[in-house]
């Protein structure tokens, strides 16, 4: 599918009334989803959707670049300026660094910044996932140190290992280093110290320049089989579901200004409610459609009236860049439609 960015198409904010609305699939939207696309009024819909969520009118017409993602290299020990691609992922978790004052171990040498953050268990022992650090780091610095602190109970003492960071630039901004390799099933937090060979810590911090960890699987969703069995939509069903449906950044032009995630499910409702009566919402709503079971097309008019719509949602963490910097925004609400119901 060609890509369709804010130049090709104006997105009219106001066009929806309510957020059911964006995620209700009309005939002729759901005949292009039985043929395998994604027209162009569903991309419209997840479109106005996240900048509603973002509180944006459009997209950002001019933006800072995205820092390329530098890779490990296992034999030097440090990040030099070779890039890797990131794992696609429509499953990313943004975690937030501590700040921890006055605890650096480097007390009579240059000063240094430490910072922990903590992981989910399911993130840490999660297979085919990466982790990629973002370090906000000051004009002038090309390279500097990042010590791993380690907390084995197996040793008396704090474990610590060395790495160097050679950035690509000196100009001040965000770096990003995949650090897949530090993250460790056995601990719950990372725990780093960065210091420099000048006396000045290499990193800003604070307004919103606090480090930050990105854990991405490859994973779809995370949703329970149980709960999805019953709404999702199989085969050719015409009874109220969920339809499941991936949107990518890239090929709606997004990415350029989209960090993360690469896309994700906003899902959709269709369907009919005729007798669904184990998928109604209210006791009104049931009532009316046992009458209409038993006394058939008599009441077509208010057959017409209950529709197949989001009954739950889940929320979407999203970074993205403007013309100030970058924005992180956890937990979007009502970005994805995990389940439907007759209402």
């Amino acid at each position: 599918m060609s890509p369709i960015s804010a130049d090709d198409s104006r997105i009219s904010i106001n066009k929806f009334n309510s957020i059911d609305d964006l995620f209700f699939v009309n005939e002729n939207e759901e005949e292009s989803f039985e043929k395998d696309a994604v027209n162009s009024a569903v991309i419209e819909k997840v479109k106005v959707r996240i900048l509603k969520g973002l509180n944006l009118k459009e997209p950002p017409k001019s933006h800072l670049p995205i820092p390329p993602l530098q890779s490990f290299d296992l034999q030097s020990n440090s990040w030099r300026n070779v890039n890797v691609i990131p794992l696609k992922s429509s499953n990313s978790e943004f975690l937030k660094s501590e700040i921890v004052p006055n605890t650096c171990f480097h007390k009579n040498g240059p000063q240094c910044l430490r910072f922990q953050i903590q992981i989910p268990k399911h993130l840490s022992n999660a297979n085919n996932s990466s982790a990629e650090l973002w370090l906000y780091k000051k004009d002038k610095v090309t390279e500097y140190i990042l010590t791993q602190i380690i907390d084995d109970p197996h040793h008396t003492d704090l474990q610590k290992r060395f790495f160097s960071v050679i950035n690509q630039t000196e100009s001040e901004g965000w770096t990003r280093i995949d650090i897949s390799a530090l993250i460790n099933s056995s601990s719950d937090v990372l725990d780093i110290e960065v210091y420099s060979s000048s006396k000045d810590i290499p990193l800003e911090f604070g307004n919103d320049k606090n480090p930050l960890l990105i854990i991405s699987s490859s994973s779809e969703e995370n949703n329970s089989r149980s709960k999805r069995a019953a709404v999702d939509c199989e085969g050719e069903s015409s009874s109220c579901c969920r339809m499941k449906f991936y949107v990518s950044f890239e090929d709606i032009g997004w990415d350029s200004w989209i960090v993360q995630p690469e896309g994700y499910f906003p899902n959709a409702c269709k369907g009919s409610c005729m007798n669904r009566l184990d998928l109604t919402v209210k006791h009104h709503t049931h009532v009316l459609l046992r009458l209409i079971s038993k006394e058939g097309t008599n009441h077509s008019e208010i057959a017409e009236t209950i529709n197949c719509s989001p009954k739950t949602y889940k929320p979407l963490s999203i970074i993205y860049v403007d013309n100030k910097g970058l924005k992180v925004i956890s937990n979007l609400p009502d970005m994805s439609v995990s389940e439907c119901a007759c209402s």
